[in-house]
């Protein structure tokens, strides 16, 4: 601070810009926003690009006014070093410098020493929700999601399953770590389970570092990926994800592993799903319906179908009487059956491509 009130003296009639420029960064730090956060944030005071080298992952970022972020192949042979080794700062500004630069730049890397100082703090004590993205993102270099894995307490080769969870619409002003969308977390981590989450748009991923357990906690619906060494965990998500896509109101729980030719489905634009034949009669019928057929595919039979649903089973005859009139085929041999059971996963899978549920 004493060198920046120096620097004022030499200032004069933006002195009292540059007392706003300090103030900005204060409030910055008070806030105790992310690395992102101030990196967006600078580059929006100084009206250009700005980046900033972490030496902890050896990663580049840059950003620019409007929040593009890139990963640039190398810093500027212009950067300001920040102390202890944490890394450096710069800005990209075409043509001639504005008056006030030096002191943004100055404020910015006071700023970065000091975020970054907590960031690493967080790590630590395995609490940064940056490392879960960081480990998760197809983008992640394999020296980088090593040292991120490290961070959270996970050996790279030991196994891990992904978890995608469906959070609701909670408005801008609430953070990840509240709500009952947390209790699938809590819960695993009430089992013994070493778990790490965080928010990534309207899901909530978590790292689970054991097998799951067939029976999971009640709450959201939840995507399962495969189990990988952790060094594939982006390849865990994006299974994840793919079974998240699957999920229903009476399907809360999807596994990767379970899908098998259905994930092939996933990718499909909304409007194909939508012109399907089988798609389209299965939405025609009425619930009691269509939770006879759902019962029948997954028993096999009328009667084990009547048991399931707790019907006498010449009632649960006469409900799949009725939805095979709709549907145009039977349901008395497997092969009906299984086109029962494949467009019931494409109505679940069309209601969520609607609804915007993540890919």
């Amino acid at each position: 601070m004493q060198g920046l009130l120096l620097k004022l003296s030499t200032l004069d009639a933006d002195a009292e810009s540059a007392v706003r420029v300090i103030a900005y960064f204060d409030s910055l730090l008070r806030d105790h926003v992310s690395v992102p956060t101030l990196l967006a944030a600078t580059a929006r005071l100084a009206q250009c690009p700005v980046g900033l080298l972490d030496a902890a992952t050896g990663r580049r970022t840059r950003t620019s006014p409007r929040g593009a972020v890139d990963t640039p192949a190398e810093a500027p042979a212009q950067v300001r070093e920040l102390s202890d080794g944490l890394g450096a700062v710069w800005m990209e500004r075409e043509g001639p410098a504005h008056g006030l630069d030096e002191i943004v730049l100055e404020r910015y890397a006071v700023a970065a020493e000091v975020t970054l100082e907590r960031a690493a703090a967080l790590a630590r004590s395995g609490q940064d929700p940056a490392l879960v993205e960081l480990v998760l993102s197809a983008e992640t270099g394999e020296a980088e999601r090593a040292r991120a894995l490290r961070l959270l307490g996970f050996a790279p080769s030991a196994p891990l399953q992904a978890l995608a969870i469906a959070l609701p619409d909670r408005g801008p002003d609430r953070g990840p770590d509240r709500g009952p969308d947390r209790e699938l977390a809590a819960g695993l981590r009430a089992m013994g389970h070493q778990v790490r989450a965080t928010r990534i748009g309207d899901t909530e991923a978590v790292l689970v570092a054991t097998t799951l357990p067939r029976d999971l906690p009640e709450g959201s619906r939840v995507g399962i990926g495969p189990e990988l060494p952790g060094a594939r965990a982006a390849e865990s998500w994006a299974g994840a994800r793919t079974a998240l896509r699957f999920t229903g109101p009476h399907d809360r729980v999807m596994r990767w592993s379970e899908l098998g030719a259905l994930a092939l489905f996933a990718d499909l634009p909304e409007p194909a799903v939508a012109g399907l034949a089988d798609v389209r009669a299965m939405e025609r019928l009425g619930e009691e319906s269509l939770a006879a057929v759902r019962a029948l595919c997954l028993a096999g039979s009328v009667r084990g179908a009547a048991a399931t649903v707790h019907l006498h089973h010449s009632s649960m005859a006469a409900r799949i009487a009725r939805a095979e009139s709709v549907l145009g085929f039977s349901l008395a041999d497997a092969a009906g059956r299984l086109r029962a059971h494949l467009a019931l996963a494409l109505v679940r899978l069309r209601a969520n491509l609607r609804s915007g549920t993540p890919a």
